[in-house]
């Protein structure tokens, strides 16, 4: 699975670089069918899941400091359902920046 995930989280990696996000996306999904078929009950994989679970190391922060932004984002708003509603829109981290900046304040 790790290694999937990892070749998977590359190659979406290069689309993005290249500015080919409904590239990006295509795949994803195509990749997560597959991982559902093999028995892998995910949902819906985007730039989110690989920040939240991770995709190199053994957590989200052996690769990025996405996942600890996240994180802290998660306890500057009330609930669940905010922060849902307030990442939604993000299309890069610093999307995630500046709203941690705006809840600080």
């Amino acid at each position: 699975f790790r290694t999937e995930m990892r070749h998977t989280r590359e190659i979406t990696d290069q689309f993005l670089a290249l500015g080919r996000i409904e590239d990006a996306e295509e795949y994803m999904e195509i990749r997560r069918l597959l991982f559902v078929e093999n028995g892998y009950d995910i949902r819906k994989l985007n730039q989110a899941y690989f920040a939240f679970h991770g995709s190199y190391g053994t957590g989200a922060a052996a690769t990025s400091p996405i996942g600890p932004k996240l994180e802290e984002l998660r306890t500057l708003v009330p609930d669940t359902r905010a922060f849902l509603q307030t990442v939604r829109g993000f299309t890069s981290p610093e999307d995630i920046d500046r709203a941690l900046a705006e809840l600080r304040s």
